[in-house]
């Protein structure tokens, strides 16, 4: 570690060497206290990880305008953003599989928080900015805590409970306004007293947002052509109410991690795809507690942990249209609707063993068990057979699996070989065993190269699986979707290299290649609405990313990603952008105001092989924000103004649906308010 200080600080004295003296010191200075906060911490700089890693300080998003998770998501390589007719969003990364949960893994202070109905975190997503310190996105498969198979990408969240000697206060209060009545407050306080910590961040947001939106699904006949006259266009109900409560508590070895999350929003889209009334509505609650004992000794590392995790969907909303003619002679004439309600609970322990005695192997070694059952399922819809009336159909017609239940077994182990001054070299493997589905065998191999500390080359070899979510299994019942008990987890055999040129600390400039095969994806795009594995994919592309200071009071950072790809040898990958960029440049014009400028181009999407529709238009974004901020104090004022240019930004909607698809925000407001104390 005080080789890497050594070298670290070279790297910033390098960077220093053709400015004024003054200059020099004032930065040196707070370079050695970052180089400081990485040797407490005992985290290696990013760039020489056996991984593909993007890394954005909480702080500095905030001083560009991000609002919360999602923008801050939207400005990583190869990264982007889709939706259902739930409005339940998720991280695509790098065109792989659009259509499916569960590419990616989130964590939040080291614990995975994908729900098990959907295995999304679209609810997450909305998290406030202030209440992240930084964000740390692997890109590509592998093992990454615990022995998670990340399919296609990690995003782990690290929020202020992390708190260096000489950092800036951690403990804040903020409130935000903006457009579409959106307003929200917060805190985050830590407390700290000999051996024992406490940290709690608490936010409630809320807003009252609609958006508008073309004919809905009935107009495309899927619901046959009596039911065309029946379709509507107008403004889909997606306002939210959304908090959050998360504490952690540590003593000496013990830790114990627990958070709460309320989520509520519009019925968006409407889960049949038409049109719903503003009222209706759709939650995603969540709650997890982990307790841990870490121990270090000599040589030896130790973590046990066990935890539960409960989840939830609820939906009550009106799921077809007063008329509608279900055929068999049953017509709706006040409409179909629906009360449903999924709770899944997993229980969990896992247990991980790190030796270091060896002086250049570290070597690693775990298990992780997991049961996950359905505790509560309510199906009240509209009588089926006469069409007027509500019916408990919860235990005859239910529209999930009660019974669902799943057991999971893996084992993980890992080497960290360093062969010599320039070579390093990583070896694991996840072992998966799930009910009812076959041992899974998930290796991982990666060669670094670093002849000096500024020039890193990377070499990794990765495969991973996605197990099938929930609602792809055991969805029962519902013509909309379908689910399928016979699913086989998908696949991908992963192939990347990077090459990193370290300009100081915190520029770099970093470039990587890549290509993905793909096999057994799942997705319910058929005339069937069945989830199958469908097929296969195979995408290539690269990615660069720069950072890079401007100045003395400017900071540039620019991405480009290229993903191109072919299903089953034949079609282009439908809903996947080909080329993205993104750019950030943030102006500190005194110790206390800055302007921040972000810039975003999506690139055309094409649509799947049978899609009769032409292929969906690019789109580019310009934000602009201005702070003022008194780190004396504490004191700090933000606003932004999103999208400027008002330009039209849509994400794919599935083929007969919503025609016009999922039409976003235009240009919006947001004034944020923060005292750190």
């Amino acid at each position: 570690m005080n080789r890497a200080i050594i070298i670290l600080l070279l790297l910033a004295l390098k960077s220093f060497s053709t400015e004024k003296s003054e200059d020099v010191v004032e930065k040196l200075v707070a370079e050695m206290s970052k180089l400081g906060q990485v040797a407490e911490s005992v985290k290696m700089n990013e760039t020489f990880q056996p991984y593909i890693v993007s890394v954005f300080n909480g702080s500095e998003l905030e001083s560009i305008g991000v609002n919360n998770l999602q923008e801050a998501l939207e400005l990583v390589p190869g990264v982007d953003i889709a939706t259902n007719n739930m409005d339940n969003k998720r991280a695509i990364f790098r065109g792989s599989n659009p259509f499916a949960y569960g590419q990616s893994k989130l964590f939040i202070d080291g614990i995975e928080v994908n729900n098990l109905f959907f295995d999304s975190y679209g609810s997450y997503l909305s998290m406030p900015i202030e209440m992240i310190k930084r964000i740390e996105v692997t890109r590509g498969p592998g093992s990454v805590s615990d022995g998670v198979n990340a399919y296609a990408g990690s995003i782990r969240v690290i929020t202020y409970a992390e708190h260096f000697k000489g950092e800036d206060k951690s403990n804040k209060v903020l409130f935000k306004r903006g457009s579409y009545l959106y307003r929200m407050a917060g805190f985050t306080y830590r407390y700290k007293k000999d051996d024992f910590f406490m940290f709690s961040d608490i936010y409630f947001q809320k807003n009252d947002k609609s958006l508008p939106a073309g004919n809905d699904a009935l107009s495309t006949g899927v619901y046959g052509t009596t039911n065309i006259p029946l379709s509507k266009s107008g403004n889909v109900p997606l306002w939210m109410k959304n908090y959050a409560v998360g504490l952690q508590f540590r003593y000496k070895d013990f830790r114990i991690i627990g958070r709460t999350l309320y989520d509520e929003r519009g019925s968006a889209y409407g889960i049949n795809g038409a049109l719903p009334p503003k009222n209706n509505f759709a939650k995603f609650p969540g709650s997890y507690l982990q307790i841990a004992y870490d121990k270090i000794l000599n040589s030896y590392h130790f973590v046990v942990k066990g935890g539960w995790n409960d989840s939830a969907f609820k939906s009550s909303s009106k799921f077809l249209p007063d008329g509608f003619d279900a055929g068999g002679g049953v017509t709706y004439p006040n409409g179909f609707y629906g009360d449903l309600e999924a709770r899944q609970r997993t229980f969990y322990q896992t247990s991980s063993f790190e030796y270091r005695g060896f002086k250049e192997h570290v070597f690693n070694v775990g298990y992780y068990l997991e049961q996950s059952k359905t505790y509560k399922i309510v199906t009240n819809t509209t009588n089926r057979l006469t069409g007027i009336g509500m019916v408990d159909y919860s235990e005859t017609y239910p529209f999930f699996d009660p019974k669902a239940k799943r057991n999971a077994y893996r084992i993980f182990l890992q080497d960290r070989y360093r062969f010599s001054d320039v070579w390093s070299f990583q070896c694991g493997i996840n072992i998966e065993k799930v009910s009812h589905i076959n041992t899974q065998y998930n290796p991982r191999i990666v060669a670094v190269y670093k002849n000096d500390p500024v020039n890193i080359y990377k070499i990794i070899y990765s495969r991973s699986s996605r197990m099938p979510s929930w609602q792809e299994l055991y969805t029962i019942n519902n013509h909309a979707i379908v689910g399928n008990r016979n699913l086989k987890p998908e696949v991908v055999n992963a192939y990347e290299m990077a090459y990193i040129h370290k300009f100081s600390v915190d520029s770099f400039l970093q470039l990587n290649l890549f290509y993905l095969h793909n096999s057994d994806q799942i997705n319910n795009i058929n005339s069937e609405n069945q989830y199958r594995n469908s097929g296969s994919s195979n995408i290539y592309g690269m990615e660069a990313e720069l950072k890079t200071p401007i100045g003395l009071h400017g900071t540039f950072y620019a991405n480009y990603s290229y993903a191109y790809g072919k299903e089953d040898h034949k079609y282009p990958i439908a809903n996947a952008a080909r080329h993205m960029a993104k750019s950030y440049y943030l102006h500190q014009f005194t110790d206390k105001i800055s302007v921040g400028i972000v810039g975003k181009y999506v690139g055309s999407k094409e649509r799947v092989w049978y899609d009769y529709r032409s292929k969906l238009d690019s789109y580019t974004t310009m934000d602009i924000s201005a702070g003022y901020h008194d780190r004396r104090s504490g004191f700090r004022i933000q606003l932004s103004a999103k999208n400027v240019f008002d330009a039209t930004v849509k994400y794919p909607s599935p083929p007969y649906n919503y025609d016009d698809d999922f039409t976003q925000e235009g240009r919006t407001v947001m004034l944020t308010l923060t005292k750190a104390f």
